[in-house]
């Protein structure tokens, strides 16, 4: 193709190098990301020392040229068979990635919303069913995502018990939460 010359500005523009650039540009990722993922399916057994397993990389240019450029925990954690927390994994996972911890305010919000919602029941509930139970513009309020409310109840559950504004009847996964005090202990 050949250059134009754009009218007024006096600069010339030529397509063909442009375009070319970018294709040897959108080759050299790909070339990179091929060679990384390659990389990512080598699982070398005991048998291969430390020397025999890099200079058989190095023999492969794109392959070390992608494999040099990794940092050591990155280089191990690969090789493993793993992958390291600060990569994004292709796979979404059912766990979210980063777990908080509940403030003293959110947590003694909680504890507000558990008596609440064991006040008016006779019958007892158990943890999942406390968090099947609270109102969702009131757990917007305390800051905790609905997904997580069951893990997040473990701990006020847990002291509200100690601080017998509540009690449990049953073990384990039977187990029921009730408002007020144990009758039988004192």
């Amino acid at each position: 193709m050949a250059a134009k010359k754009i009218s007024g500005t006096g600069q010339v523009l030529d397509i063909g190098s442009l375009f070319e650039q970018e294709l040897q540009a959108r080759n050299e990722d790909l070339r990179k990301q091929a060679a990384t993922r390659m990389f990512e399916k080598l699982h070398p057994s005991n048998r291969v020392t430390v020397d025999q397993f890099l200079t058989g990389i190095q023999q492969h240019k794109d392959v070390w040229a992608a494999v040099s450029t990794m940092g050591v925990l990155d280089f191990a954690a690969t090789l493993a068979g793993g992958r390291r927390e600060s990569e994004p994994s292709s796979k979404p996972s059912g766990k979210a990635a980063r777990r908080s911890r509940l403030s003293d305010a959110q947590k003694n919000s909680l504890k507000g919303l558990i008596v609440n919602v064991l006040s008016g029941i006779k019958d007892g509930l158990s943890r999942r069913e406390i968090a099947a139970n609270t109102n969702d513009e009131l757990l917007g309020n305390v800051g905790v995502v609905r997904a997580e409310l069951m893990e997040k109840l473990r701990q006020p559950l847990h002291e509200l018990v100690g601080e017998r504004r509540i009690h449990t009847v049953g073990e384990k996964r039977l187990m029921k939460y009730y408002a007020g005090a144990d009758p039988k202990r004192k």
